[in-house]
């Protein structure tokens, strides 16, 4: 029997190649993708999702088809989603991009068989779970812990974290764990603070409740736009604050809503774009041409899940395809591999950036 770290390291071709499919070469895949397409969340995903199947289909074999719906944000949206794809026979669906709809979600995909891979969904709650679910990036908590870390050895000791709580199962995984981890050094104080997105007087009471706490270090724990917002505005009010973002709001739309108003922002974030492996240098080229700018990190991580799938579909066809993914080892990513475990959960590094000059540059813990 190929040992699986051999057998998955042959699947990191299809980052840059047509998949290995044990399909007819006149079948065809098709693939679900399912995020709000509203946000730059959903739009990079989708965007990602469809460079790769036509990467997939650049190569011989099977033909892949990208099926998309917009969730909404809405729980009954995304099981109705689930339900339309395994009707449609997806092989697999790439999404929900955020955990809440992925917590909605498993329920319908467990009781439909219907993998679901999702690039951005990191919520504890679906950790360690023998299910449908499996994603490509580590888990809130994970990340949680390394930016508290990152900020206490900075000399930070009193932080709040704003987030938003329309993503709670994410937010609130990611915020909490920042503020138990930040308390443990002992010589520091955090409180969670939260608003609903699209609720603009939660939104302004948040941050002015943040204003009268005057934190040294606010973490942002929201949509890129929502985090340029709440950075425009604090620097103006309290300008000697520190600001940090999680992986969700760092993005290229954060630095282009911030402005100048973000430079010194510290954040983390799920890959590196900036990364000189040739996987992903083509990615970013072929990125901007088909799409006119550059490519986001959930653009990324959705191109990462459905090669990851297609290869599954690869080793062991779409009968087996859980069984597959579902075999602990090594995983191909476009700036490095990937370790996932038995429960479709991963175990990947973040990166901590720093704004410097309009961009996100890494730096040394």
């Amino acid at each position: 029997m190929t040992p699986p770290g051999l057998r998955w390291s042959r699947a990191a071709a299809l980052l840059a190649a047509g998949a290995l499919c044990a399909c007819h070469p006149t079948d065809e895949v098709r693939i679900g993708f399912v995020g709000e397409l509203a946000t730059e969340l959903g739009v990079g995903g989708r965007n990602g999702a469809e460079l790769a199947v036509n990467t997939l289909n650049a190569g011989k074999g099977a033909r892949y088809v990208l099926l998309v719906e917009d969730d909404r944000n809405d729980p009954r949206v995304v099981q109705s989603a689930i339900a339309s794809f395994a009707d449609r026979g997806a092989a697999f669906v790439v999404g929900p991009m955020t955990s809440t709809m992925a917590v909605a979600a498993v329920p319908q995909a467990d009781r439909r068989r219907m993998v679901l891979i999702s690039p951005t969904a990191t919520t504890d709650e679906l950790t360690g779970k023998d299910d449908y679910f499996f994603r490509t990036g580590a888990d809130a908590r994970t990340g949680a812990r390394q930016l508290a870390l990152a900020l206490h050895d900075r000399g930070r000791r009193s932080a709040v974290v704003l987030m938003d709580t329309a993503n709670a199962s994410y937010s609130s995984s990611f915020g909490h764990a920042v503020v138990m981890e930040f308390l443990k050094f002992g010589d520091t104080r955090a409180q969670e603070l939260g608003y609903r997105s699209g609720k603009s007087l939660e939104f302004s009471d948040a941050l002015t409740g943040t204003d009268k706490r005057r934190p040294d270090v606010v973490v942002l724990v929201s949509s890129p736009t929502d985090a340029g917002i709440a950075t425009q505005h604090l620097r103006h009010v309290l300008p000697e604050v520190a600001l940090a973002l999680s992986p969700w709001g760092a993005n290229a739309q954060y630095l282009q809503v911030a402005g100048r108003a973000g430079e010194g922002t510290v954040a983390l974030r799920a890959a590196d774009l900036e990364s000189p492996r040739p996987q992903m240098r083509d990615f970013v080229h072929r990125y901007q041409a088909r799409f006119g700018e550059p490519p986001t990190t959930p653009a990324v991580q959705a191109y990462e899940a459905v090669m990851l799938g297609a290869a599954a579909l690869g080793h062991g066809g779409a009968s087996a395809l859980q069984a597959t993914l579902s075999t602990p080892g090594p995983r191909p990513g476009l700036d490095g591999d990937f370790e996932m475990d038995a429960h479709g959960d991963t175990q990947r590094a973040m990166l901590l950036s720093e704004v410097r000059n309009g961009r996100f540059e890494r730096v040394a813990r």
